[in-house]
Order: structure tokens, then C-alpha cells, then sequence
């Protein structure tokens, strides 16, 4: 590939690029292990109240129905995570993703972002798209504004940046 390579496309960030990128990049949740803390706060609230630990049953049942807020957060979090980023500022937002030999670049009205090859740990393809894992943090980009070459050049800088 050449060092000469340069790509630039354009996509807008609606629903179905939202959704896209949840299902992704989501970590699917653990059953036991999601509801653990509701279940903690299930328990705590009935020990209150059960026990008359203190004067008033209010703390007791605030435990109750936190937990019962939290099992929602779990069982409903893709739909609550659409919904707030296709409410969100960025949301209808035309955004300019740039690929070339030094890394990607994003631009969407104020923000920018640039990500050198060498800050991906690593580059994880899925069937729609790309995954840039860099430490903690993950980056998405679809494959649907991507063509052939520019797929493939991604996969050979990363590789040839983890040979360095």
C-alpha cells in the first residue's frame, strides 16, 4: 500500500448509525452478575424494613425501589443508551471520518479527533465495522462508508504500527 493514501468520506449520526454502533460495541450483560446490585439494594431495603433498623420505613423502601430502577437500567439499557444519544447534541450531525498513513481522523462541527495507528492496541473487525480499542476506551466506525481499499489499508497500517 502506499504512504500516499489518503480516504475521506462523510456520514450522519442518526438512529440506525446509533444503534449500529451499540450493538457493536456493547458487552453483553452477565445475568446474575448485571442484577447483583439491584439485588443488593433489594436486600438491603427489606433487611430495613423487615429488622426496624431504623425509626422510619422511608430508607427502607427508597432501597426497594432503587433496585427496582436498576433491574430497569439493566434489562432496558440499549433502548435508554438510542434514546439518549438520538436526543443528544450530536445527533443528526454530518461527520467527516479521514483514513490515511498517519491514523483516522473524525470532524464534527466543533469537535475533532485524531488517532495515530500507533494508539491502537487493537483493531477488532466485526461484519459492519471496525472497533479501535485504545486502553479502556473503544472507538467505532462502520464499514458502510468504507470501500474495499480503504479496508484493507486500515487492516496493514495496523499491522505494520504493532511491527514497530
Amino acid at each position: 500500500m502506499s504512504k500516499d493514501f489518503d480516504f475521506t468520506t462523510e456520514y450522519t449520526l442518526d438512529k440506525t448509525f446509533f444503534a449500529e454502533c451499540y450493538d457493536q460495541t456493547s458487552l453483553p450483560a452477565k445475568f446474575p452478575k448485571a442484577y447483583l446490585k439491584g439485588t443488593l439494594f433489594l436486600l438491603f431495603g427489606v433487611a430495613l424494613l423487615q429488622f426496624e433498623l431504623l425509626p422510619s420505613g422511608y430508607v427502607g423502601w427508597f432501597f426497594i425501589v432503587w433496585s427496582i430502577i436498576e433491574a430497569f437500567s439493566v434489562y432496558y439499557k440499549r433502548s435508554w443508551w438510542l434514546w439518549r444519544q438520538t436526543f443528544s447534541m450530536s445527533s443528526g450531525s454530518r461527520v467527516v471520518f479521514q483514513v490515511d498513513s498517519n491514523g483516522v481522523s473524525y470532524k464534527s462541527g466543533k469537535n475533532t479527533r485524531s488517532i495515530a495507528w500507533s494508539e491502537i492496541d487493537q483493531l477488532e473487525q466485526s461484519d459492519l465495522g471496525f472497533i479501535f480499542h485504545m486502553g479502556k476506551q473503544r472507538q467505532y466506525v462502520s464499514k458502510s462508508c468504507l470501500n474495499d481499499e480503504t479496508i484493507a489499508f486500515m487492516v496493514d497500517q495496523h499491522a505494520i504500527s504493532k511491527r514497530n
